[in-house]
């Protein structure tokens, strides 16, 4: 794959020098994480954290406090290095089978970076702009079965266009490949119109991955977790080495987990602004692509031109979505109504006009 599909949004230090920029200028909305940052007692927890003892070797302490909110026995649960880590162990599941990993694109690219990492191969099933990027599960049902797929990558609500199906949907097709590995990515999941979703039970098929980043603000830090049968936590943790969640990561989750009134409010406010943001950008005639998440993305004609314009001339960071594979696209996160004054009037100037 090339060097773009490791391109995940973010603006580096090194741009922004390069177009005179000072850090506290930029407005960056190439990255879904809360703008708000951790909530106080997260914050506070990580900074308390021991530095010169061990961590335990597999999150013990963060393994129970998520394994209460979810409602499983921490068996049901593996805490990792970032959402990806556990994405990639997952993938290495698929190593020796006989059968492809099946992606539901466009979408996220470290999937299929771990796949070619492991010798998996990779059969994608790309959306349609057409049908608002929507995923047609009878189609990728029909492509399971002519291909033989040994799993699939789903991520509910999709990145970049936000998009997403009913969990019990999912849960039918799931059912109806019992012994086929569904990597379910719910990544945004709980700062999206579908949170609801988050109580929904998969069969023992399934693994659900899940980040804390977005709703915590917490990139820095790298941790996520998945949620499965413990036969299949077990197989994937025989897959990982020890000491993947740091003494920090692990404080950071056991506080979040007092977090919920904190992340539903995150989420009324990122909702809110992403459907505003949305509708002006319609008022200027520019089209939208519909979206649950808190992040929508924009039909332009140029997204890699587009993207360097609204950084060099504006100081604002926008996701070109040419690295999956959508060059006519840009994705852009939701926030708050000084902010959105400040995007509009750069759209305004460089795409209305």
């Amino acid at each position: 794959m090339s060097e773009s599909s490791r391109v995940h949004g973010g603006v580096s230090p090194e741009e922004l020098a390069a177009w005179g920029h000072a850090p506290s200028a930029l407005l960056d909305l190439s990255v879904n994480v809360n703008p708000w940052g951790p909530h106080p007692e997260v914050a506070r927890a990580v900074q308390q954290a021991a530095l010169s003892t061990y961590p335990q070797p597999w999150a013990a302490a963060a393994r129970s406090a998520l394994a209460a909110v979810c409602d499983v026995e921490p068996a049901c649960i593996a805490v990792g290095h970032g959402s990806t880590e556990l994405l990639w162990a997952a993938v290495s599941l698929l190593r020796g089978c006989a059968g492809p990993l099946v992606i539901a694109g466009p979408t996220f690219s470290e999937p299929q970076l771990a796949a070619a990492a492991h010798g998996v191969p990779v059969v994608g099933l790309c959306a349609r702009a057409q049908d608002g990027f929507a995923l047609d599960l009878h189609a990728l049902s029909r492509t399971l079965e002519e291909h033989a797929a040994a799993g699939v990558y789903i991520c509910q609500p999709n990145n970049p266009d936000g998009s997403a199906l009913p969990a019990l949907r999912v849960r039918e097709l799931c059912s109806a490949h019992p012994k086929r590995l569904f990597i379910l990515d719910q990544a945004f999941l709980a700062l999206s119109e579908r949170h609801a979703d988050l109580s929904v039970r998969f069969p023992d098929n399934v693994l659900l991955v899940r980040s804390l980043t977005k709703e915590h603000a917490l990139p820095g830090l790298r941790v996520g977790y998945a949620l499965a049968a413990p036969d299949l936590i077990a197989q994937l943790n025989a897959r990982r080495p020890s000491w993947m969640v740091s003494n920090l990561a692990e404080a950071a989750v056991v506080a979040a987990c007092q977090q919920s009134a904190y992340v539903a409010e995150v989420r009324d406010k990122l909702l809110a602004g992403r459907a505003a943001l949305s509708a002006d950008c319609r008022a200027l005639q520019l089209p939208v692509v519909d979206s649950v998440a808190p992040y929508f993305m924009l039909r332009v004609k140029d997204a890699d031109a587009l993207r360097q314009r609204l950084l060099a001339r504006h100081a604002i960071g926008v996701r070109s979505c040419s690295s999956f594979g959508l060059p006519e696209y840009v994705r852009i996160a939701a926030c708050g109504p000084l902010e959105r004054a400040r995007v509009l009037a750069a759209l305004r100037a460089e795409v209305a006009s």
